[in-house]
């Protein structure tokens, strides 16, 4: 077997293992670049374990990296080799320690020129534009983000959003492009609407270098001889925890850094910068999605279509070729070969967040004049991806008080292997980006009963749904309450409420529910607040009145509030609303309105009842009802754009008439009214 070197020193197949010089491979080096050839991809399962694997071309040849004691074991599996120059030794990067040099982005910057750059961004930014020192690297160079967001200095229920690049340090094409586009959303910012919008919607985190120590292996002033691996010649990307092998028992600094500011927040999407191809790389990378090792994620559509709209993009303002590798641009990690520890499986399935690996050049240090080409071509595709973070199901997620809560989000049967989201224990907020259909929902969390939606519609992509839930504490009964009563009298609903003892009590909110007729799902608002009697051992008594309801059941709650924010909720209570006290047409809401407004009414006696709508000319442009109906409060809603004619009405003065007919009344003519109101277009 013959073992080649870029040495030119060819060893015949009968020397021995021992023979080879494992120094004079590693001379000077702490990594080393090589390739070979596999008769199998089955036998990536051992490799990916032994060594870094880089690039599978045509399911055969495999580009690798390894340092010493990997190339070792790697020697043993007795594969031809040939060793390769590392991609950070061709070429020599034009570097430049001026800022308004390297803002013309066509250089490479300096390792403190970079530390500058990104204070001068939050310097001359600082409403919108925050540094984030997420901590020292093993040689002490900074791990930075700049965070982007209207209230920087808030956390608010919004969606974050984290771009990172460059975790292998060799690959530093998307480490300039991080620093362009943190400038470009910083200074168009209220220029640009599109822009100006996501930075008022979303907090947006960006770092453009994740591994500075193999960046600057040669030291601060050059990214020549950068290196894949970190300074204790560890892969990042093959360092976090893994669904199949979990947390690496030798995680670096650098992976401690990430998983501390990741765990800190709750981002929705994510996507990481790599080199050496040219595609979109989504979930799974630990499984393969073909054969016995056959796993996709619940998602698996959507992330086709969000990895599908970034290389078509890059395709549509580049020249041929560009971003068309594997799969016309996309991939599915697993089926272009395995890896175990990469950032994407760790937000996938420990973090339920979403993320992708993008690999952004086939030369992992392009020409620094090359640069601005990759800009051009990728610069639409960034803000298309920002983007997603505001499509799908998204919404806020309390308690009865208002207070957030982490809750785990289900969509049922869909989701699998860790693809429910979890909504933000700081402010609530959640965003479950989804392909179209309809789903049902389930919230859960520690110490609230479950509460499952009704299907939700996501009709497109693009399509966005806003959906709050309050979820009800499993002990809802507060022990200093021994008595609640409602009495119905004339329409109005009589709250009656004893208390044996109180202590700390800050007051009573009413909570009230109308019941709906098909399924109890109770639906509560807020309808009044009673104050408290402060701190006493003596029985109290409380009162509330709800007036002027209409006929229907109603669930009635108190929700007890002491002054040091805790509470608790009563238990249910219903009644009914059966017959109004008079004859009554109330005014339509809303008025003026478009298209549509609602018209109630009331009767105390079963009656023939006509409620009809004219225009100002006098003509019968709609009835809503004619028919006999027994005493009761009643509500329709009228569209002007459903009328009996078919044809949406033009806007202006329009008259409502009830007409109720009592066959008891000797003149057979008992109530008429109208009242006006105004269509508003």
């Amino acid at each position: 077997m013959k073992y080649i070197f870029t040495l030119l020193l060819i060893l015949s197949s009968n020397i021995l293992f021992a023979q080879i010089d494992i120094r004079q491979i590693f001379e000077n080096k702490t990594e080393v670049y090589f390739r070979f050839e596999i008769s199998d991809q089955s036998e990536l399962d051992v490799l990916t374990n032994i060594i870094s694997i880089d690039n599978v071309e045509k399911g055969k040849t495999v580009y690798a990296y390894a340092n010493i004691s990997e190339f070792e074991e790697f020697l043993k599996l007795k594969y031809d080799f040939e060793i390769l120059p590392n991609p950070s030794s061709i070429i020599e990067p034009e570097m430049s320690n001026n800022i308004e040099d390297i803002t013309a982005w066509d250089v490479y910057p300096t390792y403190d020129a970079y530390v500058n750059l990104m204070n001068q961004f939050q310097t001359n930014y600082p409403q919108i534009c925050k540094l984030i020192d997420a901590g020292n690297t093993v040689q002490g160079r900074k791990i930075l983000f700049v965070k982007i967001s209207d209230n920087v200095n808030q956390r608010e229920a919004e969606p974050q959003f984290m771009y990172t690049s460059s975790m292998h340090g060799d690959e530093l094409t998307g480490y300039v492009l991080m620093l362009r586009l943190i400038d470009s959303l910083l200074s168009s910012y209220g220029n640009d609407p599109r822009i100006t919008n996501m930075i008022n919607n979303a907090e947006i985190w960006i770092n453009p270098l994740a591994n500075p120590d193999g960046a600057y292996r040669s030291g601060n002033n050059t990214v020549s001889g950068a290196t894949r691996y970190n300074f204790n010649n560890y892969d990042l990307n093959r360092n976090f925890p893994d669904p199949v092998n979990g947390v690496n028992p030798n995680q670096q600094v650098e992976t401690t850094r990430f998983r501390t500011l990741q765990e800190a927040n709750n981002f929705a999407l994510i996507a990481n910068f790599h080199g050496g191809a040219e595609v979109v790389n989504y979930p799974w990378d630990t499984w393969s999605n073909t054969g016995t090792n056959s796993r996709i994620h619940a998602d698996q559509t959507w992330y086709q279509f969000i990895s599908r709209l970034y290389a078509d993009t890059c395709q549509f303002y580049s020249p041929s070729g560009y971003m068309t590798y594997l799969n016309n641009g996309i991939t599915n990690g697993g089926a272009w070969y395995v890896i175990h520890g990469g950032r994407q499986d760790y937000t996938n399935w420990y973090r339920h967040g979403r993320e992708v690996t993008i690999e952004i050049s086939n030369t992992k240090l392009p020409p620094a004049g090359q640069l601005p080409s990759f800009w051009e071509y990728n610069k639409r595709s960034f803000l298309n991806y920002i983007e997603h973070i505001f499509y799908g199901i998204n919404g806020v997620v309390t308690d009865t008080v208002g207070n957030p809560v982490r809750a785990k989000i289900t969509i049922i049967s869909h989701d699998y292997d860790s693809s429910e989201v979890y909504s933000d224990a700081a402010t609530g907020f959640y965003s479950r980006m989804i392909q179209p259909g309809n789903y049902t929902l389930k919230f859960q969390a520690p110490g609230f009963f479950d509460f499952i939606s009704n299907p939700v519609q996501i009709s497109s992509y693009y399509s966005s749904i806003n959906f709050n839930v309050e979820m009800i504490p499993v002990v809802p009964i507060p022990v200093e309450l021994v008595s609640f009563a409602a009495n119905v009298i004339d329409n109005d609903v009589h709250l009656e409420w004893t208390t044996a003892t109180e202590t700390n009590n800050k007051g009573f909110e009413i909570q009230r529910s109308v019941i709906p007729s098909e399924a109890r799902k109770l639906s509560w608002e807020i309808i009044g607040f009673v104050n408290g009697k402060g701190t006493t051992t003596e029985p109290q008594r409380y009162y509330f009145v709800d007036k002027s309801l209409i006929n229907g059941s109603y669930s009635y709650r108190l929700k007890q509030i002491d002054f040091d924010g805790s509470f608790n909720l009563s238990d249910e209570i219903e009644v009914s609303i059966e017959s109004p006290k008079t004859f009554s047409l109330e005014q339509n809401y809303p008025n003026p309105y478009n298209p549509s407004t609602k018209i109630s009414w009331q009767s105390p006696v079963s009656s023939w009842q006509t409620l009809k709508v004219y225009d100002i000319l006098g003509n019968d442009v709609a009835t809503l009802v004619d028919e006999y109906r027994k005493a009761g409060s009643y509500e329709v809603e009228f569209n002007a754009v459903e009328t009996r004619r078919g044809v949406s009405l033009p806007s202006g003065i329009y008259f409502y008439q009830l007409r109720l007919v009592d066959p008891s009344s000797s003149s057979g003519q008992n109530f008429v009214e109208t009242k006006k109101m105004i269509l508003a277009k």
